[in-house]
């Protein structure tokens, strides 16, 4: 277990548990982000349909492959993502990955009605009624160097002989996003 230390910003702190890639390309920070990402992101799935959830985590990674694994403990996404940006800048991070269980709303077609609603502040995803809104495993990569991918795993329970059972439906890969954890690194 690591050490306790302060965002610096609200009194509360996170615990940090320290954390070192084997496989890190060392010459080469950014192909050892990617690598790790990609298996991260494979292993939240694997996670996800053996235990039945995803913690919220997030990895700090530095460019020599060692770092902090963080698992937020409140619900204020604002204070998480100020605490990402504080976390970045006081130890020069070079690469971030937010794993969490998510709400989304998949776009009905480009006039999508509810999403305009969603994207104007009108109502949030997890308010909207459940035919509107699907749940899915988020993984998001964000390096220095500017790789930022974001993958979005949609999440299908099912119950199977009274024992729930997951499988993943639509899959979608991003670049260039934005919002509250978008572009982390300038």
């Amino acid at each position: 277990m690591g050490s306790k230390k302060n965002n610096g910003n609200t009194g509360k702190s996170y615990q940090e548990m320290p954390l070192s890639v084997p496989q890190w390309h060392p010459g080469n920070p950014l192909l050892g982000f990617q690598t790790f990402s990609t298996h991260i992101h494979n292993q939240a799935k694997a996670t996800l349909v053996k235990d039945g959830y995803h913690a919220e985590m997030i990895f700090f990674m530095v460019q020599d492959g060692s770092g902090v694994i963080v698992l937020p403990h409140d619900n204020d996404r604002d204070r998480v993502a100020q605490y990402l940006r504080d976390r970045i800048n006081r130890d020069y991070v070079y690469g971030v990955l937010h794993i969490c269980e998510s709400w989304i709303r998949w776009a009905d077609g480009p006039k999508d009605h509810i999403l305009t609603q969603v994207i104007g502040g009108e109502i949030r995803v997890s308010e909207l009624k459940p035919e509107h809104r699907k749940e899915a495993l988020t993984v998001v990569a964000q390096s220095r160097d500017g790789y930022a991918v974001n993958w979005i795993d949609e999440i299908e329970r099912a119950k199977d002989n009274g024992k729930e059972t997951i499988q993943f439906g639509r899959s979608e890969q991003h670049t260039g996003f934005e919002g509250r954890f978008g572009k982390l690194f300038g």
